[in-house]
């Protein structure tokens, strides 16, 4: 399944949500949740500890908010078009 993360990562219930997403699963923040993937936050602090692949963020809206510098490692920014793959490759999405 496919996690489009929207909400900025204030607003989030980190502890509820991480109870959704499994193993396999890929994660994308998009748009205010960008801010959730900057170094060292305390928003995706435990949700970060336990997933350590498919952690994705739109390059576009990073770059909107000139945060590009600061993303963690453990994130890889992605184009629209490989947004588009990763609905591709999970077939199933949920928007939060």
């Amino acid at each position: 399944m496919l996690h489009l993360i929207m909400s900025s990562p204030a607003t989030i219930d980190m502890t509820y949500l991480e109870t959704f997403i499994g193993e396999r699963d890929d994660v994308l923040l998009l748009q205010d949740a960008v801010y959730g993937a900057i170094k060292n936050n305390h928003y995706f602090f435990s949700f970060l500890e336990k997933k350590r692949t498919g952690l994705y963020l739109l390059k576009e809206d990073a770059q909107a908010r000139g945060i590009t510098t600061l993303i963690d490692e453990m994130f890889e920014m992605v184009s629209y078009d490989q947004f588009v793959e990763l609905t591709v490759k999970q077939s199933k999405q949920i928007t939060w």
